[in-house]
C-alpha cells in the first residue's frame, strides 16, 4: 500500500493576504509604541515628540513641552528637545515647598546664569503647570515649558519639584516663606536660641551652618559643613528648609549691622 501523498500547501487568496498584511502592520505599529519615544506627525505636518516622560508639540509660534514624569533622568528630557531641533538641557531637582515648580537656575551657551530666573536669550522660556497652580512632582500635575520656535543656541534650565519622602532638597527653600515650615516666624537678626525654640516647637530638626560675611556684602560658607559649638547667643541671618521636617540656620557668633544674606540693616546697640 503506497503512502498517502503529502497535503499540498494552500495558496491564500487576496482577502487572506490582505488580512495578514494588516495584522503585520498593526504588529509593527504596536511594537513601535512599545519600543520607545519618537516623532509623530502633527497638525499641518509639524513634528511632535511623545514619550513616557515628555510630550512636545508646536502650538502657534511656540514649542510646548509637557513633562509627565518629573522624576525621570534629565537625559530623557534632553533627547526629547533634541528630537525637535532644540538644544535644551532640562534638569528637575527636589526642592523646598516654596520652590517646587519654579526655575531654580538657568543659563545660555554664553555661560550667563542666574538664580531664580533666566538671563539673556533664555528669558524667552516660560514655565507653568497644568492644572494651573498645582505642585510639580505631585500626582496629576504636569510641568509645562514654552519656547519660541525661533529659539536657537544652547540653553539649560534647572527646575524644582516636590521631593519624595525623606529626600534632601537640592534646591532648599527659604524656611520662613509661604508654605515652608517656619512660615510666619521672624528670623533675621534673632538669636539661635529664639529661632531654634520656634523651630522645635513645630517639630523640626535643626542644624547650623556658620557663614562668613564678605567685606563688600554677601557671605561665604563651606557647603555641607555644619557649624560646631554654636551657642544659643549666636545670631541667625537666614533659615533654609533642607528636607521635610528639617531646617538649617545660617549663623554668626557676632551680631552684625547688616544681614549678609538678605541685606537688611540692623542696629548694633
Amino acid at each position: 500500500m503506497e503512502p498517502a501523498p503529502a497535503p499540498r500547501a494552500r495558496r491564500l487568496g487576496t482577502p487572506a493576504r490582505r488580512l495578514l498584511a494588516v495584522a503585520a502592520a498593526t504588529a509593527v505599529l504596536a511594537a513601535g509604541a512599545v519600543l520607545g519615544p519618537g516623532l509623530l506627525p502633527g497638525p499641518g505636518g509639524t513634528a511632535v515628540y511623545a514619550s513616557t516622560e515628555l510630550d512636545i508639540t508646536r502650538e502657534g509660534g511656540e514649542w510646548v513641552a509637557r513633562v509627565k514624569d518629573a522624576y525621570a533622568q534629565y537625559d530623557a528630557y534632553t533627547r526629547g528637545f533634541a528630537a525637535v531641533g532644540l538644544d535644551v538641557h532640562l534638569q528637575i531637582v527636589p526642592a523646598g515647598p516654596s520652590r517646587a515648580g519654579g526655575v531654580v537656575q538657568s543659563g545660555v551657551q554664553s555661560g550667563v546664569e542666574s538664580a531664580g530666573g533666566a538671563t539673556g536669550e533664555s528669558t524667552a522660556m516660560r514655565t507653568g503647570s497644568e492644572p494651573s497652580g498645582c505642585v510639580v512632582g505631585r500626582p496629576g500635575c504636569v510641568l509645562v515649558i514654552r519656547l519660541p520656535v525661533t529659539f536657537e543656541g544652547r540653553a539649560w534650565v534647572k527646575l524644582g519639584r516636590a521631593a519624595r519622602p525623606g529626600e534632601a532638597y537640592e534646591a532648599p527653600g527659604r524656611a520662613d516663606a509661604e508654605g515652608e515650615p517656619l512660615e510666619g516666624v521672624e528670623i533675621g537678626g534673632r538669636t539661635v536660641g529664639e529661632v531654634s525654640a520656634a523651630a522645635r516647637a513645630r517639630g523640626l530638626e535643626v542644624v547650623y551652618q556658620l557663614i562668613t560675611p564678605s567685606p563688600n556684602g554677601g557671605f561665604s560658607a563651606r557647603p555641607g559643613q555644619e557649624a560646631s559649638g554654636v551657642g544659643p547667643g549666636w545670631y541667625v541671618w537666614d533659615a533654609e528648609s533642607i528636607r521635610d521636617g528639617a531646617v538649617r540656620l545660617l549663623v554668626t557668633k557676632e551680631h552684625l549691622a547688616r544681614n549678609p544674606v538678605r541685606g537688611e540693616a540692623f542696629p548694633t546697640d
